[in-house]
């Protein structure tokens, strides 16, 4: 059984007849009036009863040619998304919180303006959920900041950057600070699997110190409003606190011995085929801050 005899089928039930059915669908009188036939015997049963040289569907006829009809309809739609698959190419993109809010804006438009015709969809997700997503096939590619700790990527590095601790203006803390003066201080972080939690989590880990922030959000912004409260202390990319600091509604501290500084990455799964407009835009992500 195939599509062409449900088309058979139901070009002979719309058509009222074997002989404009087939003119319809420019095939032979015969053939057709074999393919109807074919169909019977297949499934044993009786789509028409042959009454005064008409065509009259039986009652198992009728209940069969709508589902033939949703069999069609739905091979339709198979075939138009498929079609279209090729002339409306898609690229979903992961990203973490910090790249999405930074860069995203910059890609965007590269998209916009080279490839118009691009179905662009975006994941903002911490960095250890974009790796999974990759490696589940949901995403085409990420770009995240630290560590890409699954063996199944390739990368290409993005940009570095850096962290840095800031507090509320009037929080009671010296400008200069060791890493476990850090520790001990009312820490206001980014959730688990964040790349700035694990960045620090690693430095306290190197010196034998465990430490348990007071708040923890997957909000950047969450947490920048609770340091300029004076809730506690934050460490978050600079990009994004720069201007609190230099118009004074957050202030920076230093660490000794320390410098935050981390690794954006482009990556992908290894085994992952991109088309040639996917392609194109990995390779501008992968070059656009040379």
């Amino acid at each position: 059984m195939t599509i062409r005899h449900l088309k058979a089928f139901v070009a002979v039930c719309e058509n009222g007849s074997v002989t404009k059915a087939a003119e319809s669908l420019h095939v032979a009188q015969p053939a057709l009036s074999q393919t109807i036939s074919d169909i019977e015997k297949y499934y044993n049963v009786a789509l028409f009863n042959r009454i005064n040289q008409r065509l009259v569907l039986t009652d198992t006829g009728k209940e069969l040619l709508q589902k033939a009809k949703e069999v069609l309809e739905s091979f339709q739609g198979f075939e138009d998304l498929a079609t279209n698959a090729v002339d409306m190419p898609a690229v979903h993109i992961g990203m973490s919180l910090t790249i999405g809010t930074t860069d995203l804006p910059k890609i965007m438009r590269y998209i916009k303006n080279e490839y118009p015709f691009v179905k662009l969809s975006v994941t903002i997700n911490n960095s250890l959920e974009i790796q999974q997503s990759i490696l589940s096939g949901e995403i085409d590619f990420g770009i995240i900041e630290g560590n890409i700790v699954m063996p199944h990527f390739c990368c290409a590095e993005f940009k570095s950057d850096k962290l840095i601790i800031v507090c509320g203006r009037d929080f009671q803390i010296d400008s200069v600070i060791d890493v476990r003066k850090l520790a001990s201080q009312p820490l206001l972080l980014r959730e688990k699997g964040s790349s700035s939690r694990e960045h620090l989590e690693s430095i306290f880990k190197r010196n034998g110190i465990s430490s348990e922030p007071i708040m923890e959000s997957i909000s950047n912004q969450a947490i920048i409003v609770a340091a300029k409260e004076n809730f506690g202390v934050a460490v978050l990319p600079q990009a994004l606190v720069a201007k609190d600091v230099q118009r004074g509604k957050l202030k920076e501290v230093k660490m000794l011995d320390y410098e935050l500084k981390r690794t954006s990455f482009v990556f992908w799964h290894r085994n992952k085929k991109f088309g040639s407009t996917q392609k194109a835009i990995l390779d501008y992500c992968c070059n656009a801050n040379d």
